[in-house]
């Protein structure tokens, strides 16, 4: 028998930092909440958080199971099959999203006279090429990746700090509206992107050993990754206010943009466009690697096979949208407000459903 892959608590929580932050603190979400965007991001994570502890409690309840598995176990062998196809199609299509906003992205940016197709076609071969050895190898990769990550973060925050960019009034008032407007804001977009997709990880949670191990690293690292998250929301709504915010495409991206040091040093765009690759690169192939288990598992498909098909589709669909306006109205319309709130509830129901079924017992091993 083949040895099982392993994942250390180390590459759970590297992966779950760039898996959330993505492409996130790039734009800035709850913008209709206008300088209370931050507050709203804030209540978004502690929303985002008890929906992890209600997964978490899910994928205790049978320890070596992913999600296909525990949703057999919970709805029954039909069921549970009949709900876990269409939940692997949109790990597919939530991964096909993140290739169209590679594609734009890029053109808008850095590319504008490179085919759009070429784009997502070469991120497209990256990430089957990444996912490939399976899941230990692509867990090994995205932690080599995370020190760039940090250190352009880290970098872009100190530099907009020593220019004086920041201005903590533009952050004032505080609730001048009441809590209304922050709590439309949160719910369901903020809560469906980014803390919901949290769910993700219920197809890799089951490589952790042990156990406590498992818990600990994924809320510490959902913690510190919400706390960074409110963070950068509240330094680009400082840098810009909320009018720019509101109209800019990449506020973050405006942001860096104004950095201006000793008449030298500017023009950082590089530098976000390293984030803006890494971030939806690791987003798009967990969830193109999510869609590839899951598949694989209840289709009966070889992992390597079934890359190639899902890969294909993906690539597919991604023209789908004839264009980028489509493409985010259908995203922020449909997929963030329908989408995942039903994914959210079918597993509300599953952890209702864990309290009447008796819990499969830990391995030894574990």
């Amino acid at each position: 028998m083949a040895k099982a892959p392993k994942i250390g608590k180390f590459q759970l929580a590297i992966m779950i930092l760039l898996f959330q932050i993505g492409s996130t603190p790039l734009f800035e979400l709850g913008v209709d909440a206008k300088q209370d965007s931050w507050l709203a991001m804030a209540l978004g994570a502690v929303i985002g958080g008890i929906f992890l502890w209600m997964l978490l409690r899910i994928q205790t309840r049978s320890p070596d199971a992913d999600m296909p598995e525990l949703y057999k176990q919970l709805f029954g062998k039909w069921l549970g099959f009949t709900l876990a196809v269409p939940q692997a199609l949109i790990f597919a299509y939530e991964s096909m999203r993140n290739v169209r906003d590679f594609g734009e992205l890029t053109v808008m940016t850095i590319l504008n006279k490179t085919p759009q197709w070429s784009i997502m076609l070469l991120i497209i071969l990256l990430s089957l090429y990444a996912i490939w050895k399976g899941v230990e190898v692509f867990f090994r990769l995205v932690e080599l990746l995370f020190p760039i990550v940090f250190f352009s973060y880290i970098l872009l925050i100190a530099l907009l700090i020593q220019t004086g960019l920041p201005d903590y009034h533009r952050l004032l008032p505080i609730m001048s509206d009441g809590l209304a407007p922050i709590f439309k804001a949160a719910v369901p977009d903020i809560v469906a992107f980014p803390f919901a997709q949290m769910l993700t990880m219920l197809m890799f949670w089951k490589y952790v050993k042990p156990i406590a191990s498992r818990l600990r690293t994924t809320y510490s690292a959902y913690t510190i990754v919400s706390l960074f998250l409110v963070f950068m929301n509240m330094l680009i709504m400082s840098v810009l206010g909320p009018a720019l915010s509101g109209y800019s495409m990449m506020p973050f991206l405006e942001a860096v943009q104004l950095i201006r040091i000793a008449d030298f040093l500017e023009r950082l765009d590089v530098v976000v466009t390293i984030l803006l690759i890494i971030g939806l690169f690791v987003k798009l192939s967990l969830l193109f690697m999510a869609a590839v288990l899951a598949l694989s598992s209840l289709l009966k498909i070889p992992y390597r096979k079934c890359a190639i098909i899902v890969a294909v589709l993906i690539y597919s669909a991604s023209f789908a949208e004839p264009n980028n306006t489509v493409h985010l109205w259908i995203g922020l319309k449909y997929t963030v407000r329908y989408v995942t709130p039903v994914q959210i509830a079918i597993l509300f129901i599953a952890f209702l459903l864990g309290f009447f079924r008796k819990a499969k017992p830990a391995s030894r091993t574990q």
